[in-house]
């Protein structure tokens, strides 16, 4: 009587919690679905199951079929089946939170690239907590086209059984639904490994990458790949150093034991979306858990010792408490990425780049992700850091000992952008038309133990619009390729799961790559849509 030994969390007391061995306090820690769904309360909405529970108790559990009818009415309770209204139809793709700005670019995507140059056909759905804000999205850009009546799905955070459809009605769910350590994200995640639906958002928070690695062990169990951070920001600098540790440990046998990265753009100045505006400030204004999480390079895993020269773990021991910690190495602290300085291995000088901060993490996290489930990472000493790259008017300034002006606050920011113009409620953000010359460009330089070198980069188009070709050919690759994927399930980064299949895809989608040496000045420049 495997039902009558179910455990179901509690919330509050309910007639049916004094049944011992049906509803029973345990010591398991609630997923997110779990802390809402699974209680006395929700059962007690299920007439059918809770009737057959009473004949259970009215016969002293002696009628085997009281005890079968239990069993498959408790089944469906278990699965969140008795509630759904899926019809059964499943698409490739569905894109949840999509009638603000990201879910605009999100459309504008699929329209000028996806849509044209994806090699496989491929049905897609939008979805959103407000389904006419969402057919108005779709209706202004798919209007007179074949896909002006794309299906919409309503799913709401408020509401854990739409969310089961909408994943049950995915193979995969792209969430722009941000600023994402602000809302109930987790629940959408709970919801993709239960049913086994692979995920990727655009997020750049270290806070809402720290909260999904909860789910990990959960989304392995049905081999549900959920992808955080599937944008510029944790993806692009990932991929380039996994591309160059890959051609390195091909052709020398060596692994890494450094990688960096140079950004850099140009053309006309977007600013910043309002969600952009509204992660920072979020993020800005956290408590002090929060920030000393951010501040932490390790704050998602991956920490590599400083060793003495005898080969022990150098560590540091606190005063008056005795604590023991590990000392950071000085190449892994934030306080190297702070400053303008010339490389000492490439020449190159640089400066701090926003998302300096964010990728460190990421990158970190991936060696560790390589090395537990491929045997093989990066390098176990590897270390990374990434700058933008000065142009060579301001890299003279900085040679000759001119100190650049400091960067903004997010207030300042603001400010500054309203000033221009080009300041955007949350939701908002600017037309792409008016970014047709933007471009961004990311360098990799990466050396490996033996001190062989190896070197390659990328020019893209706007950020904005980069950030949606990364989300969207990632959900191609889970989608696509997912045979071939070597990792597979639990709470993975975008260089991880997709690895040479996401690259192929992301350069056959247009994006400009060289392999062996890196971009010059004649490159940057947007590549055709």
């Amino acid at each position: 009587m495997a039902a009558a030994t179910a455990r179901i969390v509690k919330d509050v007391p309910h007639e049916f919690d004094k049944y011992h061995g049906v509803v029973q306090e345990t010591f398991h820690i609630p997923t997110p679905i779990e802390q809402i769904y699974f209680t006395g309360n929700m059962l007690s909405k299920f007439e059918d199951c809770t009737d057959s529970l009473k004949d259970i108790i009215d016969t002293d559990g002696d009628n085997e079929d009281a005890w079968e009818k239990f069993d498959s009415y408790f089944t469906s309770f278990m699965n969140l089946n008795w509630m759904s209204n899926w019809d059964g139809t499943k698409y490739d793709i569905v894109f949840y939170g999509v009638s603000g700005y990201t879910g605009y670019l999100m459309m504008q995507y699929l329209k000028r690239t996806a849509l044209k140059r994806n090699p496989e056909k491929f049905t897609f759905a939008f979805a959103g907590r407000t389904p006419n804000k969402v057919q108005e999205m779709r209706d202004r850009e798919f209007a007179g086209t074949e896909w002006e009546d794309t299906p919409i799905i309503q799913a709401s955070y408020d509401d854990v059984i739409s969310l089961m459809d909408m994943c049950r009605s995915a193979w995969v769910i792209i969430n722009v639904a941000g600023p994402y350590m602000l809302t109930q994200g987790e629940l959408l995640l709970d919801a993709c490994a239960r049913c086994g639906t692979d995920y990727c958002d655009v997020s750049g928070e270290i806070p809402w990458s720290k909260r999904t690695l909860s789910l990990d062990e959960q989304a392995k169990k049905t081999k549900a790949s959920l992808v955080p951070s599937a944008a510029v920001a944790g993806g692009y600098p990932d991929i380039l150093t996994f591309l160059c540790a890959k051609k390195l440990r091909e052709e020398h046998g060596e692994e890494l034991r450094r990688s960096i990265v140079y950004a850099c753009g140009g053309g006309t100045v977007a600013g910043a979306s309002g969600g952009t505006l509204a992660s920072r400030g979020a993020m800005g204004t956290s408590g002090d858990e929060i920030r000393k999480l951010m501040a932490d390079p390790f704050a998602l895993g991956g920490f590599v010792p400083q060793f003495d020269r005898n080969g022990f773990k150098e560590v540091n021991i606190q005063t008056g408490t005795g604590q023991v910690t590990h000392k950071i190495r000085k190449d892994d602290t934030d306080a190297i990425l702070s400053k303008i300085s010339q490389c000492p291995y490439t020449g190159i000088w640089r400066a701090p780049w926003t998302y300096a901060y964010f990728d460190t993490r990421i990158n970190r996290r991936s060696n560790a992700l390589f090395a537990d489930r491929m045997n093989q990472p990066y390098g176990k000493q590897f270390n990374f850091q990434e700058f933008m790259q000065l142009p060579p008017e301001v890299a003279a300034m900085a040679a000759s000992g001119v100190k650049a002006p400091a960067g903004p606050s997010v207030a300042g920011e603001k400010e500054a952008l309203q000033q221009q113009g080009k300041y955007f409620k949350q939701g908002e953000g600017p037309p792409l038309d008016q970014l047709a010359d933007a471009w961004i460009s990311f360098n990799c330089w990466a050396q490996t133990t033996g001190g062989h070198e190896a070197r390659c980069g990328i020019v893209g188009g706007d950020g904005y619009f980069e950030t949606a070709r990364c989300a969207v050919e990632m959900a191609m690759t889970m989608r696509f390729d997912r045979d071939q994927l070597p990792c597979r399930g639990g709470v993975l980064n975008a260089a991880v799961v997709g690895q040479t299949w996401w690259a192929d895809r992301l350069i056959n989608s247009g994006l400009k790559f060289r392999m062996g040496e890196w971009m010059t000045q004649e490159d940057m420049s947007p590549p055709a849509h």
